[in-house]
């Protein structure tokens, strides 16, 4: 009897234990058809096949993956979506004993297509899509952008301007982080942007609010451009030409005899070979490009603030740019097996970026509005000097990762860079006749200033990124971060005018040390991501020379240390109000760091009228960030409004003083001089409140037309060497790009750009506009060929107007200055380029510390 009840416990427990056991298992990876990048946070469905009922669902995680688990044998339809997606149905799934374990592999979604009247829009994806925490914006539809570099291919998207000058800023702020290819650089966009190729570009994620994985660090937040693909099995290869002038524009300059031009011309070939599991890729890459342009302004200082007596520095001239940069790069991706990968890679940069400026200046003593000139001071000066910077940079990188389940991944990274970076600034005045209109060839005395610094670099960075996917929706994920740089700088002085010795040499050691967590699941419909990150600084900055630093509002010592603890939270919300409409919602806290070039006490002559000076005092900034998002498809048309604000403590601002007996009686008696003086400072905060508009709008089936714009309320409050700064405006910006097919082999695209006029610390900058139109020509008879012309500046408007001035605590006017920069135009760009087997370009890797200094 024992024997048989223990016999049946046993059959029963077998039985339960089969019928428990008859669940299956369906996982994948999400990517994108086009850019073959991850989907993070996509909708997968599992639906009886019969019934339709809906089984289960679950979203993937930051890497695209999914896994479903618990599932009953039998036949299903999964259903993978996310928005501005095609959706992807895999119908009739078999779930059963012999298919326990039903692996999706890869699932490309397609961005949304329209059909018409049986006609494919072939290339008319979204230009924009709105994720959980980013905005992914296409580069393939800004062709008037592939013959620049990528600077510009960002000039075109909403809310992010880049002057004449390269300075990027989004919705005002500039400071942001740059990724590429997913890999932190923290280096400074204006700088980097311009030695990445706008052709080898595929798509470009502007990230506002980023989540707490990502570096604190960066005021605008963190721009994540993507330039690797893979090739096809086998060799691939990649190559353009690009040349490109405006020789209605050329010409000689009076007196340097320097040619003004606006030629530019370049190229790059890129390889790939992928042979099994190991991947190998180079290139090599050169551009130099050349900008005519010319340079009118005003400038006056208070000398006798009882005479209301000033200063006048009247200036015009012509004012070349050049930019020229190679760079190198070689590396190897191993596929070690199903669940480990290693990549190792090399970069090698060299930029050389100048400017000359050949004015003229009428000076004199006189009032403010220039009358009662005091004839007998007035002076002619013909001043050319030269600004150019040179830097090399080498850059290693090995990254490893391992999955360690179908739930947990981590992945290690580590960059070590060494970088070279100096400055030479040459300033020189000759007497003028304004009678022959000549200049004398002859230097006036104690009047030739030479300007020079070397500050090489050392930078190291390690990561490490743990996630666990703790159940169907939730996500668990975990790092740590060190990030460690050092730069020893020299700066020469040379002007026998000067009393006092101005060499001097800074060393500053840098480490951010971070640990992060985050948590991302699901609640219904509604998905979300919140996380906390916690940073170390430990800085220490040694100055040799401190004589002179007490003239400038600073303590003089020669040790400066900056040591403090931060914690930086997240949040990231979600809900799909229908099929046709989301909203999204983000938050959270970051701060700016001040780089070398800001903090350096280097006292350089930019012209005749200016010096600028670092401060080793600045400290970082505090921002505080919020956005709320809703997108909408009207038809085949997308809609994405943004609400945001974003709030910066202890702003930095870029501000002027003055060098004259009644402002700075100190500086005078060194300098012995009437000009201004430029330098930065922590002294108040910023804020900014709008709204942000992104459209895509099909027109019939042959165009499309992506609209964006911005506007937003801009204010600034703080202290400025004793004087109170409180300054607002209402800015804007309006942005347009038409596509249109001609034909299946020939498109035509117009961009039009417009930026209204802005306030800053201490003035404002002009209203901005510019346009440019392309062709593009891909024959039938020549697979792989691009041709393409583009017209820069068509309707030559590209004038840069900068107004600043101070008033002291009698609201006199200490200070003015204004100044229009006008760049030649239109210039004409013929490029062509060629692919074989290459599903886009060959992955390049980039400095991450040294060209953040490179300004």
């Amino acid at each position: 009897m024992n024997k048989s009840l223990r016999l049946f416990c046993v059959l029963v427990l077998f039985s339960m234990n089969s019928i428990l056991a008859q669940k299956g298992t369906v996982k994948g990876v999400v990517f994108d058809n086009d850019t073959k990048s991850e989907i993070p946070f996509a909708t997968i469905v599992v639906t009886d096949a019969s019934t339709s009922k809906v089984m289960q669902g679950v979203t993937s995680n930051e890497k695209g993956k999914f896994t479903i688990e618990n599932i009953n044998y039998g036949t299903y339809n999964i259903e993978i979506s996310f928005m501005g997606y095609n959706s992807f149905v895999v119908k009739n799934t078999k779930i059963d004993k012999s298919n326990e374990i039903s692996s999706m592999g890869s699932i490309l979604l397609k961005p949304s297509v329209e059909n018409l009247k049986e006609v494919v829009v072939e290339g008319n994806n979204k230009t924009v899509i709105t994720k959980i925490d980013r905005k992914t914006y296409s580069a393939n539809d800004f062709e008037t952008a592939k013959g620049g570099n990528a600077a510009d291919v960002l000039n075109k998207l909403p809310s992010i301007s880049v002057d004449p000058s390269g300075n990027v800023s989004v919705r005002g702020t500039s400071d942001f982080v740059v990724y590429l290819n997913g890999k932190p650089t923290q280096i400074d966009a204006s700088t980097l942007l311009s030695q990445i190729s706008g052709s080898t570009i595929n798509k470009i994620d502007v990230i506002t609010v980023p989540t707490a994985r990502y570096d604190a660090q960066g005021k605008g937040g963190i721009i994540n451009i993507t330039t690797k693909t893979s090739g096809e099995q086998g060799l691939s290869i990649s190559t353009n030409g690009l040349i490109g002038s405006s020789p209605w524009s050329n010409f000689t300059d009076t007196y340097s005899n320097y040619k003004m031009n606006d030629n530019r011309y370049g190229g790059g070939l890129n390889l790939v070979l992928n042979k099994n599991n190991v991947s190998y890729y180079g290139g090599f890459n050169y551009n130099k490009k050349n900008v005519n342009g010319d340079r009118t302004g005003e400038a006056r200082v208070l000398v006798k603030d009882t005479k209301g007596e000033y200063f006048h520095m009247n200036a015009a001239g012509e004012r070349p740019e050049w930019y020229e940069y190679y760079s190198a790069n070689a590396g190897i991706d191993i596929t070690i097996n199903d669940t480990q990968k290693l990549s190792a890679s090399y970069f090698y940069g060299n930029r050389t970026a100048g400017r000359s400026a050949f004015y003229v200046y009428n000076t004199y003593f006189a009032d403010k509005d220039g009358s009662n000139k005091d004839t007998a001071s007035e002076d002619w000066v013909y001043n050319p000097n030269t600004d150019e910077r040179l830097a090399t940079y080498n850059t290693f990188n090995v990254d490893y990762s391992v999955d360690f389940n179908e739930k947990s991944n981590l992945k290690l990274a580590s960059s070590y860079e060494t970088s070279s970076l100096t400055r030479e600034l040459k300033n020189q005045n000759f007497d003028y006749n304004t009678t022959t209109k000549k200049a004398s060839s002859v230097i006036r005395k104690n009047q030739e200033y030479g300007l020079s610094d070397d500050t090489p670099l050392k930078g190291f960075r390690f990561s490490a990124d743990y996630s666990n996917k703790l159940s169907e929706n939730t996500i668990l994920g975990f790092g740590l971060n060190a990030n460690y740089v050092n730069i020893a700088g020299d700066f020469e002085f040379s002007n026998s005018l000067v009393s006092k010795n101005l060499d001097n040499s800074i060393d500053l050691n840098r480490g951010v040390y971070a640990s992060y967590i985050d948590l991302s699941s699901k609640i219904g419909k509604l998905n979300y991501i919140v996380g906390l990150r916690v940073e170390i600084q430990d800085q220490e900055m040694d100055v040799a020379n401190t004589d002179y630093l007490t003239l400038f509002n600073n303590t003089g010592k020669s040790k400066y240390e900056n040591n403090k603890v931060d914690a930086f939270p997240s949040a990231h919300l979600s809900y799909p109000i229908s099929e046709n409409n989301n909203v999204t919602l983000a938050a959270s806290q970051r701060v700016n760091r001040p780089s070398v070039t800001n903090m350096s006490p280097f006292l350089y002559r930019r012209h005749l009228e200016v010096y600028e000076v670092g401060d080793p005092e600045l400290e970082a900034e505090y921002l505080n960030n919020i956005e709320i998002t809703y997108d909408t498809k009207i038809g085949k048309n997308s809609i994405s409004l943004t609400g945001f604000y974003r709030g910066t403590d202890n702003a930095v601002f870029r501000v002027n003083t003055t060098t004259t007996n009644v402002q700075n009686p100190a500086v005078y008696g060194i300098l012995q001089e009437n000009v201004l003086i430029r330098s930065y400072t922590n002294a108040g905060n910023s804020k900014a409140l709008g709204a942000e508009l992104n459209a895509t709008v099909y027109i019939g089936s042959f165009a499309k037309l992506f609209i964006g714009g911005s506007v937003y309320s801009y204010a600034i409050k703080g202290d400025v060497f004793g004087y109170t700064v409180d300054n607002s405006s209402t800015n804007w910006s309006l942005k347009g790009n038409l596509n249109v097919d001609l034909s299946s082999q020939l498109k035509f695209n117009i961009d039009y750009n417009v930026k209204s006029k802005t306030i800053t610390s201490q003035g404002s900058n002009d209203l901005f506009s510019t346009s440019n139109i392309a062709f593009n020509y891909k024959p039938k008879t020549l697979p792989g060929w691009d041709f393409s012309l583009r017209v820069l500046d068509i309707f030559q408007n590209n004038v840069e107007g900068l107004d600043t001035n101070a008033f002291n605590n009698q609201n006199e006017q200490i200070f003015y200055q204004i100044t229009d920069y006008y760049r030649e135009g239109m210039i004409a760009e013929i490029g062509i380029s060629y692919s074989l087997n290459m599903k886009g370009k060959s992955k390049k890797e980039k400095s991450f510390e040294g060209e953040k200094h490179f300004k």
